[in-house]
C-alpha cells in the first residue's frame, strides 16, 4: 500500500512524479485542457490543478468523482496523493486565466515557472506546469496523447 503523501511549503520530486503519475490516468478517462501544480500563499501549501471542459459540461462533482476513483484505484506507486490537496476547475479559473497570459508559446509542458510578474495582472510565485494548451488553439487535442501534441508543436514551430 502506499504512503500518503506530504505536501507542504515545498514543491518536491516525489509531488512532481506522483502528480505527474495522476494528470497521465486522468488523460487516459477524460479530456484535460491543463494540470499544474501551483503555490497557494494563502494556504500556505502546494495545490495540483486538474482543468477539464467536463466541469463545464457535467459539473465539477463528476470530475471529481472522478479524480477520486482514479486516487483510490488499486496502483503500485511508492506515494498516494490525498484528494484535499487536488482542485477541479475549468478554463475560467484565475490561476488557469493568469497563466495563459503568462504564454512563451503555444502551449506549455513540464516546466516550472517561479516569480513571475504577469503584465500587471498577477503574480506567479511558483507554479509546476505539467500542461497547459492554448485556450483558442484547435490544433492541440485533449484526447490526444501529449507525445502527439508535443509533436504537432513542434511541427508549428
Amino acid at each position: 500500500m502506499a504512503k500518503e503523501l506530504y505536501v507542504g511549503k515545498i514543491l518536491t520530486n516525489e509531488m512532481i512524479t506522483v502528480g505527474k503519475q495522476l494528470v497521465q490516468r486522468l488523460e487516459a478517462t477524460m479530456p484535460i485542457s491543463a494540470s499544474f501544480w501551483f503555490y497557494v500563499s494563502e494556504a500556505e501549501s502546494w495545490h495540483l490543478f486538474i482543468v477539464s471542459p467536463r466541469v463545464l459540461t457535467e459539473g465539477p462533482k463528476t470530475v471529481c468523482d472522478t479524480v477520486v476513483n482514479t486516487l483510490n484505484a488499486d496502483n503500485d506507486d511508492e506515494y498516494a496523493l490525498s484528494f484535499f490537496n487536488v482542485s477541479v476547475t475549468d478554463v475560467h479559473h484565475p490561476y488557469v486565466s493568469l497563466l495563459h497570459k503568462v504564454r512563451l508559446s503555444d502551449q506549455l509542458f513540464d516546466r516550472r515557472l517561479t516569480g513571475v510578474g504577469v503584465n500587471g495582472s498577477g503574480y506567479i510565485e511558483d507554479a509546476y506546469i505539467y500542461r497547459l494548451y492554448a485556450a483558442k488553439n484547435e490544433a492541440f487535442s485533449h484526447l490526444q496523447s501529449p507525445a502527439e501534441n508535443e509533436e504537432l508543436a513542434v511541427a508549428m514551430a
